[in-house]
């Protein structure tokens, strides 16, 4: 780790320039931190699009009719529909690894349309049927209220949920063509559209409740889709070619499967850890405190949540792949140096948490434990990012889920352990769980994908 972060400031150096640095390497690094920083805001920003919207629709909601009802409805069936459209997590990944010419796009293209109707069809199912109803009694036991707005903001997530899928695959192209302009254009024009959207629903019709955060996302990401679609039009490239090959629907299926199954492992640990922390000595600081300070560590980690989507672009650009890894390793360190701040800073923490969020001293004082324990995070999320991206762009998706096999099994042996120590705080235990899984993902990701990063590393 110490050579790397060698590594890291002395290309820091060359990038920003010296003396004994020549013209033509200067000019390279320099193209290749333009591009990479081109790359890597808009993927950042689009991965953590939800962290920013989701306050929003919760104010307008917070002020309908019933707003308890509104906003646990919205969630329920919010949350149902995240469940069921998990490929709009992964068609991004596939689009760029894939996407080469005329012909992989169209191939990809159908794929992701499949993925759509499919994701479409399960959530139709959940919400226009029986099958629906089952379930949220099965899973959640809601009252009938409750269970009747989820149903109801289910409905309207059926075109959520197509899209989302479709503007995965969208972006996808953007970012393989180099269009990352397009990704900026739709996350304003998705922010903006939910903010009218949420607007104009509470005004003219507060008694929606749930159904104002279900339209607003619905039009939201239709709004990004079509910028999208109109962006890649105007854009094209007319001298694109064909090169003949063939690729199959059975291929980008088994590459799929494996990240589908990557993308189950955050549905599972949330739950286990607040299982793990339920069982401690003061539950209620101890979930509260983990829960607002892992929300103030995603959102200060935004940068690092985009380090795959904009790796595995430069894998496909034929980008050097030591400069890929020492920019990934850079921007997991600066995105430590917030994390650092608020950790050490009394002040900014107090203000952060008492004056801002509200919270009371016991919380307060818990959540700025769990901040310490994570603060060291930020490195080693970007270095599995890397190796996984590796992994993705070398084809190899088996890799993703040993990975992820090997990161459950240790969450299920540390949830266990947490049973047999009901005496230590609550929040510690939680935090430890979570950062010595992500810390193990890495040391996996860097097991698994290291051979993968060679071999991509001799290609270029």
């Amino acid at each position: 780790m110490v050579l790397r972060l060698g590594r890291v400031f002395e290309l820091t150096a060359v990038w920003y320039g010296g003396d004994h640095v020549h013209t033509d390497s200067k000019s390279k690094d320099k193209k290749f931190l333009v591009r990479a920083l081109r790359l890597l805001g808009p993927a950042a920003v689009n991965v953590s699009a939800h962290e920013w919207i989701m306050p929003i629709i919760l104010a307008f909601m917070a002020r309908t009719t019933e707003p308890e009802l509104a906003i646990a409805g919205y969630s329920l069936g919010l949350s149902v529909a995240f469940f069921v459209s998990l490929p709009r997590l992964r068609i991004q990944a596939l689009t760029v690894v894939f996407t080469e010419d005329r012909e992989s796009r169209q191939s990809v293209s159908m794929f992701s349309l499949l993925c759509a109707a499919t994701v479409g069809i399960l959530i139709a199912l959940l919400a226009f049927t029986p099958i629906g109803s089952f379930f949220l009694n099965q899973l959640f036991s809601p009252s009938d209220e409750l269970k009747n707005q989820a149903s109801l903001t289910l409905k309207i997530l059926v075109v959520w949920g197509i899209f989302s899928v479709i503007r995965g695959h969208l972006y996808g192209i953007a970012l393989r063509r180099e269009k990352s302009i397009l990704l900026w254009i739709g996350a304003l024009v998705g922010l903006v559209s939910v903010t009218i959207v949420s607007l104009t629903l509470y005004l003219v019709k507060p008694e929606l409740n749930a159904q104002i955060g279900a339209w607003a996302v619905s039009i939201g990401v239709l709004a990004e889709s079509g910028v999208a679609i109109i962006g890649l039009w105007i854009t094209r490239s007319r001298d694109e070619e064909a090169t003949g090959t063939v690729l199959k629907q059975r291929t980008l299926l088994a590459f799929f499967v494996p990240l589908l199954f990557a993308a189950l492992l955050p549905s599972v640990t949330l739950p286990l850890v607040n299982f793990a922390m339920s069982r401690s000595a003061d539950p209620e600081i101890a979930i509260a405190a983990f829960t607002v300070a892992f929300g103030i560590f995603s959102i200060l980690s935004i940068p690092a949540n985009g380090i795959q989507p904009t790796v595995l672009t430069l894998f496909g650009l034929k980008e050097p792949a030591k400069q890929i890894q020492i920019f990934s390793i850079a921007v997991g360190m600066f995105t430590l140096i917030p994390l650092l701040v608020l950790a050490l800073s009394q002040t900014l923490s107090s203000w952060i948490f008492k004056d801002i969020m509200g919270l009371g001293s016991e919380v307060f004082q818990s959540a700025r434990i769990a901040i310490w324990i994570l603060v060291l995070l930020p490195p080693w999320l970007a270095i599995e990012q890397l190796y996984a991206a590796a992994l993705m762009a070398n084809k190899q998706p088996r890799g993703i889920v040993y990975i992820n096999i090997g990161r459950l099994f240790l969450l299920i042996i540390l949830v266990s352990l947490s049973m047999y120590l009901p005496s230590i705080n609550g929040v510690i235990v939680g935090t430890l769980i979570v950062s010595l899984t992500l810390f193990a993902e890495a040391i996996f990701a860097i097991f698994f994908g290291k051979s993968a990063f060679s071999s991509l590393a001799n290609r270029m």
